[in-house]
C-alpha cells in the first residue's frame, strides 16, 4: 500500500497541462456552452468533455485497450450512452456527500490492478498507462488522479444500491445450483448450409435481385477529409533537455521511479531484464518525449488561437488553415478520406483524431484543442466531408456471390429439416424411436458432449455446428425422450431429442456452494444496482441542450 501510496501521489512526471485551444467556444456566435442538462442543472461543454475522457479510460483500464482499436471494441463503447450516466453518476456522489479519501484511491488502485493469479499490484500495467498512454493522449496526472476518485464514489455508491441484492439464502442458492449443474445428454439432428451449397445455382437474375434486395449491405460508409497541421514532438527535444538539464536531483528521480516499477519492468530486444543504468536511461528518455509532446501541444494552442481569430475573421473559408500555416512558417497538409472507424493512412494518430474530425462542420470547420499522437499533436480543420454511396454489383460481385449462395444454402438446409421433421412426427405418432426414424430417413445422429446450463463453451469442434447458447435454449424446455421441434439456426437448423437428466453431484455442490452463494449475491446486486440506475437515471431528466433550446424549458 505504501508502494502504491507513492505512486499515485509521489510520480515523477513533469507534466505541465496541456489544455489549450478554444474548448467548446463557438466559432461563429454559434453553441452556447451550455450542452446539455441534468434536473435543470446546466451541463458545461467543458464537464461534459472531461466526463466523456474518463468514460474513454474507464474501457482502457477495464477492458485493456482503448475504444476503436477493433470492431468488438467499437460495438461496445458508446459514447453518447456512457458520458451522461459518468455525468449523472459524479452528481450522485455529491448529493450524498461520498467523501473519496488518499487511501480509498490507493485500494481501488491495488484492487484494479492486482496480478490474478499471486496477487501483486501489477507495476508494469501501471505504469504502462500512467506514464506512457495517458500523456500520450493529453491526460494529466490530476485527470488521472480525478478519474480514480470518481471510480472508487461510484463503487461506493453502487453499495449503497445493491444492498438489497445481496438477500439470498442458502436454500434459494442450493436450488438455484441443483437447477444450473443438472447434466443433460442429448442428440441432435443438424441441417447444415455447408451441405448443400454445392446444389445452388447463381443466375444472373437471381443474383441481381439478391442484390437489390440487400442494396444497403454494399456500401460504403460517409468518409471525412481534413487539413491539418503537426507539431512533431522532434522539434521539442531541445526545449525538452533543456528543462530535464535544470533539474538538480534529476538522477536520484529516475533511480527513485526505477525501483517504484521494478528491476523486471523494462526488458531488452531478447525479453532479458535490462541492466539498471540501461532502464534509467529509457525512463530519462520517456519523460523527454513527454516533455516534448507537452511543448508541441502548447504550440498547437497557440496555433490555434491564431486560426480562431482567422475564422472569425473569414468564416467558412476552407482553406484558412493552410493559409495561417504559411504564414506562420508551419507546414500543412490534408489526409485521405476516412471512415468514422479508421485513422487517416501514414498518421501515427489514435481514435479521437476521427472522432474529433467526425464532429466537425461547416458551422464549426476547427477542433476544440490540439489532438495527440504518437509523435506529436495536430491542428484540424474540416476540408469536405463525403456521403456514404453503394456500390455498383458489378464492384461488388464476389462478395454478393459467395452471400448469395450462403443463403441459398441455408434456406435449403432449413427446407430439408421442415420435410425431416414432419416424417419425424408421423413416426413418433407411430411409437418409432427418435434413432429409427433417423436411420430410416438416411440421416446422421450426432452425439453433442453432456453439458449443464452453468457450461461455458463446448470443444470447438461443437461450436461450429451450434450455439451453445441455441442448445440449453431447446434441451431446457424438453422432458427426458422428449424430442424438439425443428430450431432455426444461423447456419441452417438442428432437432435435438433429450436422452437424461443426471442431477448434481453431491460433492461437488457441498465443495461449490458457498462460492456459488457469493457469486449469486453478487449477480443480484448488479441486478438491483442496473434497477436503480435505470430508474434514477430516467427520474434525472438528462437532456441535450439543443433540446432545452427547442422546448424553451430549463
Amino acid at each position: 500500500m505504501v508502494i502504491i501510496s507513492a505512486l499515485v501521489i509521489g510520480s515523477f512526471v513533469i507534466f505541465i497541462d496541456p489544455t489549450t485551444g478554444r474548448r467548446g467556444r463557438g466559432f461563429f456566435g454559434g453553441r452556447s456552452d451550455e450542452v446539455a442538462y441534468l434536473n435543470g442543472r446546466p451541463i458545461g461543454a467543458e464537464e461534459y468533455e472531461q466526463m466523456k475522457r474518463e468514460v474513454l479510460l474507464e474501457f482502457r483500464v477495464f477492458y485493456g485497450q482503448w475504444p476503436g482499436q477493433d470492431e468488438r471494441s467499437r460495438q461496445m463503447f458508446d459514447a453518447e450512452r456512457q458520458t451522461p450516466e459518468r455525468i449523472f453518476f459524479v452528481q450522485k456522489i455529491r448529493e450524498l456527500n461520498i467523501q473519496v479519501s488518499d487511501d480509498a484511491v490507493t485500494d481501488w488502485l491495488s484492487r484494479v490492478f492486482r496480478d490474478r493469479k499471486d496477487g501483486s499490484f501489477r507495476t508494469d500495467v501501471y505504469q504502462q498507462i500512467k506514464q506512457r498512454e495517458l500523456p500520450q493522449r493529453g491526460y494529466t496526472e490530476q485527470d488521472f488522479i480525478r478519474f480514480v476518485r470518481h471510480e472508487a464514489g461510484i463503487e461506493h455508491l453502487f453499495a449503497l444500491a445493491g444492498l438489497s441484492g445481496g438477500l439470498v439464502t442458502p436454500r434459494e442458492a442450493e436450488a438455484l445450483y441443483r437447477e444450473q449443474n443438472e447434466l443433460i445428454s442429448t442428440e441432435a439432428v443438424f441441417f447444415s448450409a455447408s451441405n448443400y451449397l454445392a446444389g445452388v445455382q447463381v443466375t444472373p437474375a437471381a443474383l441481381e435481385q439478391f442484390y437489390t434486395n440487400n442494396m444497403a449491405e454494399y456500401h460504403i460508409a460517409e468518409r471525412v477529409q481534413v487539413g491539418y497541421v503537426k507539431f512533431d514532438t522532434t522539434n521539442y527535444l531541445a526545449e525538452a533537455d533543456q528543462t530535464l538539464a535544470q533539474i538538480t536531483n534529476l538522477t536520484q528521480r529516475l533511480e527513485a521511479l526505477y525501483k517504484q516499477r521494478g528491476a523486471d519492468f523494462y526488458k531488452d530486444a531478447d525479453g532479458k531484464t535490462m541492466p539498471q543504468d540501461a532502464a534509467i536511461q529509457k525512463i530519462k528518455e520517456e519523460q523527454r518525449q513527454i516533455l516534448a509532446l507537452t511543448s508541441a501541444r502548447k504550440k498547437a494552442g497557440e496555433f490555434m488561437e491564431q486560426l480562431y481569430e482567422l475564422y472569425q475573421k473569414q468564416p467558412k473559408q476552407p482553406d484558412n488553415l493552410e493559409k495561417l500555416a504559411a504564414a506562420t512558417g508551419n507546414q500543412s497538409a490534408v489526409t485521405e478520406p476516412f471512415t468514422s472507424r479508421e485513422t487517416p493512412k501514414g498518421l501515427k494518430v489514435f481514435e479521437s483524431f476521427a472522432q474529433a474530425a467526425f464532429a466537425l462542420t461547416p458551422e464549426e470547420p476547427m477542433a476544440s484543442e490540439p489532438i495527440n499522437g504518437e509523435d506529436g499533436a495536430y491542428v484540424i480543420a474540416l476540408k469536405k466531408k463525403i456521403p456514404s454511396e453503394v456500390l455498383s454489383l458489378d464492384a461488388v460481385r464476389d462478395k454478393v456471390t459467395v452471400e448469395f449462395r450462403q443463403r441459398e444454402a441455408a434456406e435449403a438446409a432449413r427446407k430439408a429439416g421442415q420435410d425431416f421433421y414432419r416424417g419425424l412426427t408421423n413416426g413418433l405418432a407411430q411409437n418409432k424411436s427418435f434413432q429409427a426414424v433417423c436411420l430410416e430417413a438416411n440421416v446422421i445422429l450426432q452425439k453433442p458432449p453432456p453439458f449443464s446450463l452453468s457450461t461455458r463453451s463446448l470443444p470447438n469442434e461443437w461450436e461450429e455446428r451450434i450455439s451453445l447458447n441455441v442448445l440449453k435454449g431447446v434441451a431446457s424446455r424438453l422432458l427426458t425422450g422428449e424430442t424438439s421441434r425443428f430450431e432455426l439456426t444461423r447456419e441452417g437448423g438442428v432437432i435435438v431429442h433429450l436422452l437424461s437428466r443426471q442431477p448434481a453431484e453431491e460433492a461437488k455442490l457441498k465443495a461449490e456452494l458457498p462460492a456459488f452463494i457469493a457469486s449469486l449475491r453478487e449477480e443480484r446486486r448488479r441486478v438491483a444496482v442496473n434497477e436503480w440506475l435505470s430508474k434514477e437515471f430516467e427520474l434525472a431528466h438528462f437532456t441535450p441542450g439543443s433540446s432545452q433550446k427547442k422546448s424553451g424549458s430549463r
